[in-house]
């Protein structure tokens, strides 16, 4: 699967992410209200009030689902673009500068998407001695100007993709320097697919009833709102 089409993979994410919400808002609410029931039946009236004002929460919360689904499918229509824009990677310094500043642009939104574990594999690449020399880049804001060479305290493949976009270099394309950057980009893109396999893991632990705790990476690309943060853990003490 090339480069573009794995990024491509994070439009599921936000498909299956709406679902997932939906899902686990019916099943808290059912779990808040059966609470209210038992609370109410043994008599525990001010626990009876607690598990009320919750699934009065969970309630609002799946009824405002409209936007969260809103803001998922912008956030997924968008994602075509950033996974052409951020294929350019393919080009190495043969890209246009245009084309760079777009494909740093996709880069960092994938990169706010991705949990730091996932972005700590990268960090475990070692940079080899040869993909630290000056002829291994090219300056785009400069064709004229030498590089420079990857400084010491630049020691790992995340930390040198970093440090190039600060310095507006681009890796010549075939070089070392080019294939560390790219096991980079590959790491970010692969995210999506173990993304959807947590999500549709989860979402079958709902319909088992044995959804307890969920991954961090099913966080990953969630609207940060009131409601997403309702529907995740809202009266989850309490129920």
């Amino acid at each position: 699967m090339e480069l573009k089409e794995q990024f491509e993979m994070w439009r599921d994410v936000f498909k299956i992410q709406i679902d997932f919400l939906r899902e686990l808002g019916v099943y808290r609410l059912n779990a808040a209200k059966s609470s209210l029931v038992a609370a109410v039946a043994s008599n525990q009236l001010a626990l009876a009030r607690i598990k009320a004002q919750v699934a009065q929460e969970l309630e609002g919360a799946l009824r405002r689902m409209h936007r969260i689904e809103g803001r998922l499918r912008t956030q997924s229509l968008r994602i075509t673009t950033l996974a052409r824009n951020a294929s350019f990677i393919h080009n190495g310094a043969d890209m246009t500068k245009a084309r760079m500043v777009s494909m740093w642009a996709a880069f960092r939104v994938f990169e706010r998407m991705v949990p730091l574990d996932q972005i700590q594999a990268s960090m475990e690449i070692e940079i080899q001695p040869t993909a630290r020399l000056s002829d291994q880049f090219v300056n785009k804001y400069n064709l004229t100007e030498e590089c420079e060479t990857v400084p010491d305290i630049i020691d790992n493949a995340y930390m040198l993709v970093g440090w190039l976009k600060k310095m507006h270099y681009l890796p010549v394309r075939g070089s070392k320097a080019y294939l560390l950057v790219m096991e980079v980009f590959e790491m970010l893109a692969l995210v999506a697919q173990r993304q959807i396999d947590v999500l549709n893991q989860a979402r079958r632990q709902i319909r088992e009833n044995t959804f307890k705790v969920w991954n961090p990476l099913i966080l990953a690309g969630l609207p940060d709102t009131l409601d997403v943060k309702k529907l995740l853990s809202a009266g989850i003490k309490s129920l």
